[in-house]
């Protein structure tokens, strides 16, 4: 069985290839890069932990994807961009229940310093806190790290974009990010703010 069929936010990245490529070349690529994933494992098999679990997929979509002559960072980043905005939707209709969107901002320090801890492999520095707006510099990720130890530093940016495309979902707070290290800024910057006037 092939190992990509159980990751399952990139499932729907199998669609897309039959979608722009064709059913033929799509499952060809599919199954190499489910060989590839595989291949990644047996000689790193550490990696099937946290900072892994999505970043190999991309890995070997995109080296299987270069090999084929396809455009990997365009065709990843689409994907990306994409699922991004579906979980925008549910995070948007979750964050519209009465009293959600306070909640979610009352929390955000938490639920930001759970997301990208040190305990996690993230490097950070506060910028501001609530109620004005909370700030933090990313300034090393360990998706972005792994790829680039696999030597495929821009495979991970698709997950850059559908962090970016999300976390436009969240009702009444505004969410800024104009840089990431994955695309060689010194750090991914996350500026949120409660704004009542956002829906």
């Amino acid at each position: 069985m092939n190992t990509l069929n159980r990751q399952w936010l990139y499932t729907g990245f199998r669609r897309e290839l039959r979608t722009s490529l064709g059913r033929d070349t799509a499952e060809v690529i599919w199954k190499e890069a489910g060989k590839e994933y595989d291949r990644i494992l047996a000689e790193q098999p550490e990696l099937k932990k946290h900072r892994g679990s999505m970043v190999l997929p991309a890995v070997a979509l995109y080296r299987v994807l270069n090999r084929h002559g396809k455009d990997a960072e365009t065709m990843l980043n689409r994907y990306g961009e994409m699922m991004g905005k579906r979980f925008a939707k549910i995070i948007h209709g979750l964050t519209s229940i009465p009293g959600a969107d306070r909640f979610v901002w009352h929390n955000v320090e938490r639920v930001m310093d759970r997301m990208s801890s040190a305990k996690l492999g993230y490097k950070r520095e506060l910028v501001s806190r609530p109620p004005e707006m909370y700030g933090v510099d990313i300034l090393s990720c360990p998706y972005h790290e792994l790829a680039k130890e696999l030597g495929e530093e821009k495979a991970v940016l698709c997950i850059c974009h559908m962090d970016k495309e999300y976390s436009q979902g969240f009702r009444h707070i505004r969410y800024d990010r104009n840089s990431t290290v994955s695309e060689g800024a010194r750090a991914c910057e996350y500026r949120l703010r409660f704004d009542p006037e956002k829906d």
